[in-house]
């Protein structure tokens, strides 16, 4: 019995390294999917990833945005795929703790449906508000809501982005009302119309709203001030000192790929995260490179969810 296993686990290990060593096979294209909409920030980092890799080995990388349900649908749908590497989710931590705090259900489990590969990035997010405000500050946006409860709205196309605000409305004691979108183009074009006050968004979504009139920044979400906003003070600055929001993202695959092939995907991410094209679009975004593999990006949605439970669920049912 014992030798029989000795040849399976040897049959495996050798199955394994064969399939590592031939991957990936350059006429089949590395998918990378977007949960998320065209344009958005994670959709552009994701092409600067594809760029970088094609133009450093001729891998062909395709990326292919699956939007809606707050990033569940293009979970679910890299999943429910094969487990062979060649189909990569772009994920984050609305998928990958968030939703399973903040939804009523989610079609697949964060933590036991894939394997993390690498780390992508961390980003400090931006509170904005439309024309249909006067809104200047967080000061603003509270002394208005408490004396109209209820009156203000606010949108989001992800549960990071509705979690920053609905915390808003959590440490500042205000209730306003949430208008949850499909894609965060459609929230930002709503916020920028005059249909909603407020969005939390990622800056390079608000950059072309900003240079149009039609959107202007109050706060950012996290520690410190933006890169690409250093004139624009902190949530936190401006007297909400309970207030701190940062989101992140990574790479992941499904459950049962091969150790290998995970491991040369984590060496081609590594690579393409210090190429130009990904430094750059980084940069743009005011985002910082989150150089993380597989047991750290584990421990972070570890951390993170018990970070959240409490307070996603607190702050959510506020708002409600």
């Amino acid at each position: 019995m014992r030798i029989k296993y000795l040849i399976l686990t040897l049959a495996f290990a050798l199955s394994s390294n064969a399939i590592a060593q031939t991957f990936p096979e350059k006429a089949r294209p590395i998918r990378i999917v977007v949960p998320f909409g065209v344009g958005s920030g994670n959709d552009l980092i994701a092409r600067a990833y594809a760029q970088a890799i094609t133009e450093d080995s001729g891998q062909s990388v395709v990326v292919e945005n699956r939007s809606g349900a707050e990033g569940a649908i293009g979970a679910q749908a890299v999943r429910n795929a094969p487990a062979d590497g060649y189909t990569v989710l772009f994920g984050n931590s609305s998928t990958h703790v968030l939703n399973a705090l903040m939804l009523p259900s989610i079609p697949y489990d964060p933590v036991k449906d894939f394997l993390p590969v690498s780390g992508v990035s961390s980003v400090s997010l931006v509170l904005n508000a439309g024309p249909s405000t006067s809104f200047k500050t967080i000061n603003d946006i509270l002394d208005a809501a408490r004396a109209s409860p209820g009156k203000y709205t606010y949108g989001s196309a992800t549960t990071s982005t509705r979690l920053a605000m609905d915390m808003v409305g959590y440490f500042g004691k205000v209730n306003m009302l949430h208008v949850p979108y499909k894609t965060m183009m459609q929230a930002a074009n709503a916020v920028g119309g005059g249909e909603i006050d407020l969005l939390v968004t990622d800056v390079l979504t608000a950059i072309p709203h900003y240079q149009a009139g039609r959107m202007r920044p109050i706060g950012a979400t996290g520690a410190e001030r933006l890169l690409a906003l250093p004139d624009v003070p902190t949530i936190k600055e401006q007297g909400l000192t309970s207030y701190e929001f940062t989101a992140w993202s990574a790479m992941f695959v499904p459950k049962g790929t091969d150790p290998g092939v995970v491991d040369t995907l984590a060496k081609i991410f590594a690579k393409a995260q210090e190429s130009r094209p990904v430094i750059d679009v980084l940069k743009n975004n005011s985002q910082r490179a989150l150089k993380a593999d597989a047991s750290e990006i584990r421990a972070l949605i570890d951390t993170e969810t018990r970070k959240w439970s409490g307070i996603a669920k607190a702050a959510t049912t506020k708002q409600q």
